[in-house]
């Protein structure tokens, strides 16, 4: 069962501040549950969110410019970057890395 802590950390991932977005606790928590981790969680909302504002348009009105189709790539953006940091921890675990210890060196 995913736990609160693990819910809240999903909704500052995806920036859902409170239960009265789209997704709720319950909903968070289902997908947690079904095995996807907190990251993969945080990338597939992302996705979903991205879903949502696909029928937005650019438009430009009153001297103003509105760039409401950048908002789905701002969001994929987003969900591939979940997802990488989730392949990145899924490798360390698995020990599908390179098996190499990366030292840097400080600069005074």
């Amino acid at each position: 069962m995913a736990s609160p802590s693990e819910i809240a950390q999903v909704r500052i991932n995806t920036d859902l501040v409170n239960q009265d977005e789209p997704w709720d606790d319950d909903a968070i928590g289902a997908m947690i549950d079904q095995g996807l981790s907190v990251t993969r969680t945080s990338a597939e909302l992302w996705r979903r969110k991205a879903a949502g504002v696909s029928g937005l348009v650019s438009m430009s009105e009153a001297g103003a410019s509105h760039s409401f189709s950048d908002l789905q790539d701002q969001y994929l953006t987003m969900a591939k970057m979940y997802d990488d940091m989730a392949a990145t921890a899924e490798a360390d675990i698995t020990g599908g890395g390179t098996g190499r210890v990366k030292i840097n060196v400080i600069d005074r």
